[in-house]
């Protein structure tokens, strides 16, 4: 199957070049992801293209708004795929958005982590209609996922000469051993070995 191909429509530099380097840490090849700062040269440049995934900015204050360039990145790219980001974002805008099938819209200033997150998500919702690109973007997804911290469960705090009640008696303990995981105590006139959840503290 042919590369996907990405186009990048933000009036800042800045906005282009992290995007970008989003994309590439995914192991998207640079030379199909394209970046302009106005909505005329996306269009411009989406004839060329034809994208498969559209960054736009709201634009809010141009002829054209995101959700405009969109449709008209549509004409030459019927399927193409679309999420936004902008300043002043409001409810009316998030609603406009879902209704025109942005994956998302991400209001700035945001944080290098909130845009990774809605960028995983994206990515695996485009997989679904991209199959060619699933298998890199579960690879990031799992270098970028942390291993899970391991939780111990709370274990009984006892110690030698301890009072406790076992089988309603009070008794003493003797030894205190840590056991496959699994805390026992030896009580003063007892044999064997017993679990520490069966005592109760006095």
């Amino acid at each position: 199957m042919p590369a996907i191909s990405f186009l990048i429509a933000d009036p800042s530099p800045a906005v282009q070049t992290f995007v970008r380097q989003q994309l590439e840490s995914y192991d998207f090849d640079g030379a199909t992801i394209k970046t302009v700062a106005t909505p005329q040269a996306a269009c411009e440049v989406a004839a060329d293209i034809k994208p498969d995934f559209l960054l736009t900015d709201t634009f809010a204050k141009e002829a054209m708004s995101g959700v405009g360039l969109h449709r008209a990145v549509q004409k030459h790219s019927a399927a193409c795929h679309f999420a936004m980001v902008g300043a002043a974002v409001t409810e009316s805008d998030q609603k406009e958005a879902r209704e025109a099938g942005a994956y998302f819209l991400l209001a700035k200033p945001f944080t290098a982590e909130v845009f990774r997150g809605a960028l995983a998500t994206a990515l695996a919702q485009l997989a679904q209609t991209h199959p060619q690109i699933a298998q890199q973007v579960m690879a990031q997804t799992r270098a970028a996922t942390p291993a899970p911290k391991v939780v111990l469960p709370a274990l009984p705090q006892y110690k030698p000469g301890d009072p406790v009640s076992y089988k309603s008696r009070r008794e003493t303990v003797k030894h205190v051993i840590l056991r496959r995981g699994e805390l026992v105590v030896q009580l003063h006139g007892e044999a064997g070995l017993v679990e520490a959840s069966q005592l109760q503290p006095l």
